[in-house]
């Protein structure tokens, strides 16, 4: 994986978080459907949100598996 990030998806409907970098590499991070897994998920996102240029997330609600 590059050290340039080009985009974030956060994904509510799957507690997860996918980082892509410039080169179209993939990291996913995914959190435990527990009370803990809930709080890290949400202080996560926050944190992406206060360090991050907004136009680099992308938020998903809902997803078809």
């Amino acid at each position: 994986m590059s050290d340039t990030l080009e985009q974030i998806f956060v994904n509510f409907s799957k507690r997860r978080v996918t980082l892509l970098d410039d080169e179209g590499y993939e990291k996913y991070v995914q959190w435990k459907w527990d009370l803990e897994g809930a709080e890290g998920f949400a202080e996560t996102v926050a944190d992406i949100q206060d360090a991050t240029d907004p136009d680099m997330i992308t938020y998903c609600f809902a997803t078809n598996d």
